[in-house]
């Protein structure tokens, strides 16, 4: 929103009778046939006034609010009809003379339109005039650089299929994605489309494929290009806005735009996004190659948003007007979503301890309603069977909840995603960031109970979750009610802060139009002092994070630095001072060492060798205290169990087994375990770590025999990703070193030693999945076809339609 119309629309609603009317209107207070006629005249006049100066969008965001609202409000779809045939908001006018909303007034002109409006159909839905003039100009662009800014839910992902049937002629296509439930939707909707090619999700795939679709994360995507002579022609880069972010992983994905350059100087990217503000903001330093946009502006979408205040009053915002109106109410916060629910709920919060906080309290006022459903039981019965009788989701399934966070076990949260969006009595889900890059849920209203970290971007983000278009414009049923989803911000001390007030963070909504915030340090646009860092820390962090990338680029004849490029390129930099020369000589010193094998270290099994080459003697020099939990032995203990036992086992083993380890450490009176940030109660002091501040630790003695079962879960989340994404960092760092086998590799990395198996596992099945199929005499139905991609025979098929539960779910995900 320009300065100019903020003041405009200030100024305007200064006007008594306007005040009013634009009140009643927002809050759904009746108007008079006289009230009509002036607020629908008042929007004729902002149209007007945006068609004299097209710069002023707002003026036509605000008209077709009043007539979104008016028409929906009164069923007196003429106005929107007229609004949406004149301005290209053809899936609002097919979906009015769908059902007939118009009655005796349809003309014969509005039948010719329907005729015209077949011209916009793309695949099985409508698009709007400016969508499709979109999708066309970036079909037909030939730019090396293009963005695609459009909001949520309008078709991104079927623009990159098209994109890619379009440009079939290159023969290496990247689509980089931020999580593993986002690569397996893209790779899901690509493996459907039949496209003749082979498609990559896991860079060990790779068997020098002279044409393939990686679908990939920016980490597998690197080791890709790392360890094979092979490049991307086309990198499609979603979700764009995190390489703004100044985490590792932003830092990873610019250098892989900037590694895949050096390799093919005639690189297409592709960026897509719903919240970039500036397009030339993504481009790298020192790039030159200008960044061709194509944006959608316009949104089908105008939220409602209400605010539940501490003192239990409820105000309503006109983001136009930028005006708090109060509703006739007053309770507690559960009693107000209780009454404000819709079909299917998210109730969003940060962290996972105060998800399932509030779920329980939540669940406490909601009757035990749903036993005797049929599908509520048998997924109860699933959880049950795989997880544990005493997981905590199962006593909320009952009452028609679940909950979503990133400390619950991968297939656990997919499986219940999955069954949010097919069962109608599961109508809550509480969760927090998780639910914003995985799988499209039905959502059709928001419960904001924290809004800290969420800045404007992340809002937009996570309102455009509500009611996405796909589920409005169905073809069955007329939803257009749902192009107004119902936004509230809850107020409370315990889920948000003590003095909660949220009304700032809702005034910055006001304006769809925000800064990019580049916290990036490898781009053009960083800007040290719009950040604001206090004293030179900051400073120095950016500096080195820049050196560092820049290393990675240089022709380096030296084995330090050699050393020091390796452990930046693995992601270890955060683990070691790696710009200390002592430090980087020892450990060049253990692998000259280790790799002229001796009796100890043939008899040692990878965790200790881990121990003995990156740890032990080094301990001052390691600045991750997750890692150097391993300079004790029991925790080394631990880990080589879970390599070597709870990989094999299912989930369910691996529960009681771990419950059955927590309360032998009761007996023994070693009652505290560590349990990270999330979940920790108590702080210990080690010699390894010394902040007694930091509550990383759980007394096991405090719990019952329920929590020890629930905190097992979370533990075996916690250390599967750290052997993911920190263990088997070291794993490769031995293997890359010549400190390890081949075979001894692929027992720690995949827990086998047989090519069928890990082959299996690239794709993206369990072990414990592959185990079964074993058992079940299987895998023999499970063949590569032309193009080396996984397919199954008949008597696979037959098998799995007699699957039920995880088992199956797994299965559909990818075969």
């Amino acid at each position: 929103m320009e300065k100019k119309e903020k003041s405009n629309l200030t100024t305007i609603n200064k006007i008594k009778t306007f005040k009013e009317v634009m009140q009643k209107l927002t809050t759904n207070i009746e108007l008079s046939y006289e009230e009509k006629c002036f607020i629908l005249g008042s929007a004729l006049l902002f149209l007007q006034q945006y068609q004299e100066d097209r710069r002023y969008s707002t003026y036509l965001e605000f008209a077709y609010y009043i007539i979104l609202k008016y028409s929906i409000y009164y069923e007196d779809y003429t106005p929107l009809y007229d609004f949406s045939v004149n301005f290209g908001f053809y899936p609002i006018c097919k979906e009015i003379i769908n059902f007939n909303l118009l009655g005796d007034q349809l003309s014969l002109n509005d039948c010719l339109a329907e005729v015209k409006l077949d011209k916009h159909k793309n695949k099985n839905y409508i698009e709007t005039l400016h969508q499709k003039k979109t999708r066309e100009k970036l079909l037909d662009d030939s730019s090396n650089y293009i963005s695609y800014i459009a909001p949520t839910s309008f078709g991104k992902s079927s623009l990159i299929l098209e994109h890619i049937i379009q440009n079939d002629q290159n023969s290496n296509i990247g689509v980089i994605v931020p999580t593993k439930s986002l690569l397996i939707q893209t790779y899901r909707l690509i493996r459907q489309s039949n496209i003749n090619r082979r498609i990559l999700i896991h860079d060990e795939m790779y068997k020098g494929d002279e044409r393939f679709i990686a679908i990939f994360t920016q980490e597998r995507a690197l080791r890709l290009l790392d360890k094979n002579n092979v490049y991307f022609d086309i990198l499609y880069i979603d979700e764009a806005h995190n390489i703004f972010e100044k985490n590792s992983r932003s830092i990873l994905l610019t250098r892989l735009i900037r590694k895949n350059k050096t390799l093919n100087p005639n690189q297409k990217v592709i960026y897509l996004s719903p919240l970039i503000s500036n397009s030339d903001s993504l481009k790298l330093e020192n790039q030159e190659d200008h960044i061709s946009e194509q944006r959608i502006a316009t949104n089908l979408k105008e939220p409602e948003i209400y605010e539940y205040r501490l003192s239990g009053e409820v105000f309503k915002y006109n983001r136009f007007v930028n005006e708090f109106y109060k509703i006739d109410y007053k309770n507690d916060n559960i009693s107000y979503i209780l009454e404000f629910n819709g079909e299917k709920n998210f109730i969003y919060l940060r962290s996972p301890k105060k998800i399932e906080m509030f779920a329980k309290e939540f669940s406490e006022k909601l009757k035990d309603n749903e036993k005797g459903n049929k599908d509520i039981d048998v997924l109860i019965k699933d959880l049950e069977d795989f997880v544990h009788k005493e997981f905590f989701i199962i006593e909320l399934i009952s009452k028609g909840i679940i909950c979503l966070h990133g400390k619950m076990p991968d297939i656990v949260k997919e499986y219940l995603e999955y069954k949010f969006k097919n069962i109608d009595n599961l109508r809550f889900v509480i969760a927090n960031s998780v639910i914003l890059e995985g799988i499209n849920l039905p959502i059709d209203t928001l419960f904001i109970l924290n809004i800290y970290s969420l800045d404007t971007k992340g809002l937009t983000n996570l309102i455009g979750r509500v009611n996405r278009l796909n589920n409005i414009f169905n073809g069955y049923s007329n939803e257009l009610e749902k192009l107004i989803p119902p936004i509230h911000f809850v107020n409370t001390e315990t889920y948000n802060r003590i003095n909660s007030n949220m009304q700032n963070r809702i005034k910055s909504l006001r304006s769809r139009m925000f800064e990019d915030k580049i916290e990036n340090p490898t781009l053009e646009s960083f800007d040290l002092d719009k950040l604001k860092l206090k004293g030179k820390e900051g400073e120095e962090k950016f500096k080195i994070i820049k050196d560092n990338e820049q290393i990675l680029f240089d022709d380096i004849d030296d084995k330090v630095d050699n050393l020091k490029k390796y452990l930046i390129n693995s992601g270890l930099e955060n683990v070691y001072d790696v710009n200390n020369k002592e430090f980087m000589n020892k450990l060049i010193q253990r692998f000259d060492k280790y790799r002229n094998s001796n009796s100890e270290w043939e008899n040692s099994d990878i965790i200790d060798k881990i121990y003995l080459v990156f740890i032990e003697g080094l301990e001052e020099y390691i600045y991750d205290f997750e890692f150097s939990r391993l300079t004790n032995i029991q925790a080394r203990n631990y880990y080589k169990m879970y390599l070597f036992k709870f990989r094999l086992n299912s989930l369910k083993d691996n529960i009681y087994s771990t419950v059955y380890y927590y309360k032998k450490r009761i007996k023994d009176g070693d009652n505290l375990i560590y349990i990270g940030n999330s979940y920790g109660e108590v702080s210990k002091s080690t010699d390894n770590y010394s902040n007694k501040s930091n509550e990383v630790y759980v007394d096991l003695t405090t719990k019952t025999d329920a929590e020890i079962v629930n905190l097992s879960i979370v533990k075996l989340k916690i250390e599967e990703d750290f052997i993911n994404y920190k263990l088997n960092k070291f794993v490769v760092a031995l293997y890359d070193f010549l400190l390890i086998s081949q075979d001894e590799y692929n027992l720690s990395v995949y827990g086998t030693n047989d090519k069928k198996r890990i082959n299996l596992i690239k794709t993206g099945l369990s072990l414990n999945l592959i185990n079964r199929l074993q058992k079940d005499d299987q895998l023999k139905h499970i063949k590569m076809d032309n193009n080396n991609n996984l397919v199954t025979d008949l008597n696979f098929e037959n098998y799995r339609n007699k699957m039920r539960g995880f088992y199956r779910f797994e299965l559909d995900k990818f075969l």
